[in-house]
């Protein structure tokens, strides 16, 4: 693919004010003005508190370049809102796992029936809800007294009540303890100098608070607030507390379109309320200058076909940007952290050498997790088989999850080093061994046991399948697969796969350690939750320059930082901004009643980030999928393209803005070209017509020649290149199996009558009725021989019953019909077979083509003539065999020119029909009375001839005409000016087996 999007034209540099001046580079020069230049250094007294760390580093950089040449002087105290917030409580945050046992514990205490499974299911939430709680500084107890106004059901005796009402109550009763627990959890970790991080900012304020009305206290430090946008309620008050001690100054960076009261923008929605209440001048909020209406810049929406294009774009537009501005700042911002590696790997190495990571690669978008949740879904999907006195029973795994996993690029690649090692032989290719043989015996659900003899118990394969039943097993089972991975890359010393593993190595240790005092063991699907909840906050860190002109970055990263061209992903509503979700246990009157956070804040906020964003940036590129695509949430664009649009567009003259798509490059066409041009053409040159003669030589079936008629390109693969369908397992019977079943039920039916030579009656039809569900029941047994699954089970014992309904159904019908009885029967699956001879030019010698097939039925009639029957399970109608119509519509000459070339379902059917008969009167010798189809589906219909009255209209002799029309279609197949290729009817491809490689 390659991306191709405009180029920008150069910007002439603004006269005001100078974009190229950094938010971060104006506060330190302020800093150094106001503090750096004194008789005394008051610089290093004062503490600067920025939104992230990110910034920190940042503004130290920009402090450290606008110091003069004079002598160096202490840099000031630079930190991040939270690591300060909890440097100032003197706690330490607790871990998200010991958090989640220690309010199990307390919850255990309140109520001895809590189920551990459900716990996890909504403790993280609670957890939130907690901190939340504190963050905001809500008042707990009038929050809990709100959520339990139903105290009346206290007074109640549950016991009394109905089922119903005493689930209600005791609902009822969890939102009474809640308070409780809150205070117990609390007490806790207090105790300890732990806390959650809401409990951590509360307790900040507090000790803030306490110290400024202790005279005895020092006066605290100076404090300098900058760039932060939506603050929490503990935030506001420490600023708040520290402004009315005159100890703190505040600087936001904000821009006059989103904050001016009106402004129906919501980026300015919180910043607005702190300038209103705060009574600050306007300086404090970036003095009114007009960045976002005032600046010349250049705007391109770049819209692209689906998601996993925008990485390889990314690339591009960053290569492009080095080359054109070389020394500007660039940021790619990616609101989806999930295109990460697909940027990464679009990076361009030569024009882009040197660049930052700064957000951290989730854990949950490693291979490594993508193996971890297969082998939990193998675990999590099979079944378990056994008497109740047996425990657990037999654990049996789903085909499919056990061979996606085998498939697993870790796991090959370990496949590879073991066959390296000569040592042990009988290891080589264990997983394709495994594999093989599930195809092989067509294997549905495996036992473990049977997997684990599979794989001659190789350590792996016992780490992966043996059975689970609580965490310890799980735990031995990845530190195992983490031991034998290890080795693969252990030669590899810095690649990416060894810090997975190192990685998950330390997860899952934590996990061994909450867990390992603990009497409550988890259940499989418990301790997946817990380690999906540590993998979704673990973050693989990037080594790099952090003041690389090109930074890769999330949206919250950006917070303070300015660069001169930027890249933003995913402008599609539904990822910027984020859904509409209530992560909460709390009803939304609650949040709304005490102004805790709801959606409409994260939404505020994500729009601020993203103006702020745009503020100083002279280039941006906003990238975004179109409609239609899968795999977005979204097809719209995101909001904030429609107001940069529809707002902000008109209202400064000097921003240009281009709405472009992304094309992708494919071959030149030409006009004019052959019909075939572009498409899989394959010429008949001398080798492919010696190979073509050779199949026709061989034997050649009518189904392969309707294949041919239909698409000449599957007929090359199934009998020229002879190419074989991947074998894949069963699991219920296909629609070929299952005609097999009934047609092997008839056979062992009749098959007496054929061996004795006596005609079936109307007295044998009883008791043919009786057997027939039995022979039913040993030809679907004969179909899942070897195999695991079960006849009797699922699908196919359905199938099993519809056939069995079916085969009585036929024989009644034999009774019910004319004509039908009695049957003398010539054969059952009668071998078939004609040559003809066909003069092809250019060859000195006849051709001997072969025709072979198998007749399901060839009665005896009472004149001694012969009729074919050929069972079909699916349903055929009478009007499916009339190739000239009824009333004969068509003229022989076009009925003849149907069977020779349309690739219809009726023309297949009769063409099958013409050519059993032809070929049972060079089998037999004896003249055939007609050839019959019976639809197991219509048999009501009774049997179904093809009319082929047309071949023999003038009285002629019906197999000279037909050997000539079979010379025709050889004649065609050999044809040198018709070429191999694909059927233009899209629907003849939906069950084909090649169309993986024809790309249909």
């Amino acid at each position: 693919m390659t991306a191709r999007p405009a180029s920008y034209p150069v910007v002439a540099p603004a006269a005001a004010p100078a974009a190229s001046v950094s938010f971060l580079a104006t506060i330190a020069r302020e800093l150094l003005d106001r503090y750096g230049s004194g008789p005394l250094d008051e610089l290093s007294d004062i503490v600067v508190v920025v939104p992230t760390r990110r910034a920190v580093v940042y503004l130290k950089n920009e402090l450290a370049l606008a110091l003069p040449g004079a002598a160096p002087l202490w840099a000031p105290r630079v930190a991040a809102m939270e690591d300060y917030m909890v440097e100032l409580a003197g706690v330490q945050v607790e871990e998200p796992i010991a958090l989640q046992l220690l309010l199990y514990d307390i919850l255990k205490g309140i109520d001895t029936k809590l189920d551990f499974d459900q716990f996890v299911g909504w403790a993280g939430l609670l957890l939130n809800d907690f901190s939340n709680l504190d963050q905001n500084l809500a008042p707990t107890h009038e929050v809990f007294d709100y959520l339990t106004e139903a105290k009346a059901l206290e007074r109640w005796d549950i016991s009394e009540l109905p089922p119903k009402s005493q689930a209600a109550a005791h609902s009822f009763g969890f939102w009474n303890q809640l308070e409780r627990v809150y205070h117990e959890l609390k007490r806790r970790m207090l105790a300890n100098h732990l806390a959650y991080p809401g409990l951590a900012y509360r307790r900040a304020v507090e000790k803030l608070e306490k110290s400024l009305k202790d005279p005895a206290k020092p006066e605290p430090a100076r404090h300098v607030f900058v760039g932060l946008g939506n603050l929490s309620a503990s935030e506001e008050k420490l600023i708040r507390l520290l402004l009315n001690a005159g100890r703190a100054e505040v600087r936001f960076d904000a821009d006059p379109f989103y904050l001016e009261k009106n402004s129906p923008n919501r980026a300015g929605q919180h910043l607005r309320r702190y300038f209103e209440k705060w009574k600050l001048p306007l300086d404090n909020f970036g003095g009114g200058v007009e960045y976002l209406r005032g600046l010349p810049r250049h705007v391109r929406y770049l819209g692209v076909a689906n998601p996993s294009m925008q990485g390889k774009l990314a690339g591009q537009l960053l290569a492009e940007a080095r080359r054109n501005h070389p020394d500007a700042t660039v940021a790619v911002v990616l609101p989806d952290e999930t295109l990460l590696l697909p940027v990464l790997h679009g990076l361009p190495p030569d024009e882009v050498p040197d660049y930052n990571v700064t957000m951290g690669l989730s854990f949950q978008a490693t291979p490594l997790f993508n193996l971890v949740d297969l082998l939990f879904e193998v675990h999590l999907t099979g079944i378990r088989e056994g008497s109740p006195e047996s425990g657990y029973g037999v654990p049996r795994y789903h085909h499919l999850a056990v061979s996606k996993l085998l498939s697993h690029p870790f796991l090959r690649r370990y496949q590879q080093w073991q066959d390296r090692q000569a040592d042990q032989p009988q290891y080589h290719g264990i997983l394709d061994q495994i594999c093989r043989e599930i195809v092989r015996v067509n294997a549905v659900l495996l036992p473990a046991s049977e997997l684990l003899k599979m794989g001659a118990h190789h350590p792996l394969i016992e780490a992966l399948f043996k059975t689970w039943n609580n965490c310890d097993d799980i735990i031995a089972a990845c530190n195992t697969l983490i031991d034998l991975l290890k080795q693969v890359y252990a030669d590899q010393q810095g690649g990416i796969e060894a810090e997975y593993l190192y990685l998950f190595y330390t997860l899952v240790k934590q996990l061994d350690s909450a867990f390992d005092c603990r009497e409550q063991r988890l259940s499989v699907r418990s301790f997946r939750r817990f380690l999906y909840e540590q993998m979704g906050r673990t973050r693989l860190p990037f080594s790099g320059e952090p003041l690389a002109d090109v930074q890769v970055m999330g949206l919250l990263e950006t917070r303070a930082l300015d660069f001169d061209h930027l890249i933003i992903l995913s402008c599609n509503e539904g990822v910027l901004p984020a859904p509409k979700k209530q992560q909460s246990l709390f009803p939304y009157d609650v949040l709304t009643e005490f102004k805790l956070p709801t959606y409409a804040d994260a939404e505020a906020i994500t729009a601020y980030n993203f103006w702020r964003l745009l503020q100083r940036a002279q280039r941006v590129d906003l990238v975004h999928v179109l409609p239609g695509a899968e795999g977005i949430k979204s097809g719209e664009r995101s909001r904030f393209l429609l107001q940069l649009e529809n707002d902000l567009l008109p209202q400064n003259p000097q921003l240009t803005l281009e709405d472009l798509t992304v094309s992708v490059e494919g071959p030149e066409t030409e006009t004019g070209v052959d019909q075939y041009e572009g498409d899989l053409i394959l010429e008949k040159d001398p080798e492919m017509l010696a190979s073509l003669r050779g199949v026709l030589e061989r034997n050649i079936s009518p189904s392969r020649l309707n294949d041919f008629l239909a698409c000449s390109l599957r007929f090359y693969f199934s009998k020229v290149a002879r190419f074989h369908e991947n074998d894949a397992v069963e699991e219920t019977l296909e629609a070929s199996s299952f005609g097999t079943m009934v047609h092997e039920a008839l056979e062992k039916l009749m098959e007496p009558f054929a061996q004795d030579g006596r005609p079936i009656t109307a007295d044998d039809i009883p008791e043919l009725i009786k057997q027939a569900p039995a022979e039913v029941q040993k030809a679907l047994r004969q179909e899942e021989t070897e195999k695991h699954a079960r006849a009797d089970e699922g699908l196919n014992h359905v199938y099993g019953q519809v056939a069995s309904r079916l085969v009585v159904r036929l024989l009644e019908s034999l009774t019910e019909q004319p004509g039908m009885l009695p049957i003398r029967l010539f054969g059952l699956e009668k071998e078939l077979a004609a040559t003809v001879f066909v003069d092809v030019p250019g060859q000195t010698e006849q051709l001997a083509v072969r025709l072979f097939g198998y007749a399901d039925r060839v009665d005896e009639l009472p004149d001694g003539r012969l009729r074919v029957v050929d069972y079909k399970s699916g349903k055929v109608e009478r009007r499916d065999l009339q190739l000239r119509g009824y009333g004969n519509k068509l003229s022989p000459a076009e009925a003849v020119d149907r069977l020779l070339h349309e690739a219809s379902s009726s023309a297949d059917k009769v063409r099958q029909l013409w050519l059993y008969r032809l070929m049972l009167a060079h089998t037999a010798h004896r003249e055939t009375a007609d050839t019959s189809i019976l639809s197991l589906r219509n048999i009501n219909e009774g049997l179904l001839a093809a009319d082929l009255s047309f071949l023999t209209d003038g009285g002629e002799d019906f197999v000279a005409v037909s050997e000539d029309l079979v010379r025709k279609i050889v004649l065609r197949i050999l044809d040198p000016a018709e070429p191999i290729r694909k059927t233009d009817d899209f629907t003849k491809c939906e069950h084909c087996p090649y169309k993986g490689i024809c790309a249909r």
